[in-house]
């Protein structure tokens, strides 16, 4: 999943020459699908470096509150299944940025990335994500108020791979 996360950080870049082309739109107005735009932010966490995360913790909290959204019965955690929930999560990603880039140049350049980098990324999420996992990213995507990396990596900590589980013993 390198390559998805690689990828997205260089679409998202400022092109050369300074700063994104005005769009005209405003935060809050609706976007290309209709949905309001949210503030583009940075890093809206107000903790400061004496206050750093423990991610492990978020992750179990994550899980917590997304179980009742995630399909009932789970599918079984198997490669046909894997990349089935890879391919929705992909889609589900693809279908995000495409709604908060605003500028019309950088979101063909995400979208460029997410089609470029799409095989490679479905093979390495069906090796490496728990089905559960996936469908927790899909789910949380549609919210439209995270991104993709920070998301994986908190899924795939809630939602181990059976393998990840039997070698971490603290994997609840």
């Amino acid at each position: 999943m390198l390559s998805i996360v690689a990828a997205l950080c260089c679409a998202c870049t400022t092109p050369a020459g300074g700063t994104a082309e005005p769009t005209g739109q405003a935060e809050g107005e609706p976007g290309p699908s209709g949905r309001a735009v949210p503030p583009r932010t940075a890093n809206p966490d107000g903790r400061g470096v004496g206050d750093q995360p423990n991610y492990d913790a978020e992750a179990n909290q994550l899980k917590r509150s997304i179980l009742g959204r995630l399909p009932q019965p789970m599918p079984a955690d198997t490669p046909e299944n894997r990349d089935a929930a890879c391919s929705a999560m992909l889609d589900e990603a693809r279908e995000l940025y495409a709604e908060i880039e605003r500028d019309a140049s950088s979101r063909a350049r995400v979208d460029k990335a997410l089609v470029d980098t799409r095989a490679a990324d479905r093979e390495a999420c069906a090796r490496e994500t728990s089905v559960s996992a996936a469908h927790c990213v899909r789910v949380r995507l549609e919210d439209r108020d995270t991104e993709l990396p920070w998301l994986l990596d908190q899924c795939s900590r809630a939602f181990p791979t059976d393998d990840a589980a039997a070698a971490d013993p603290t994997s609840s």
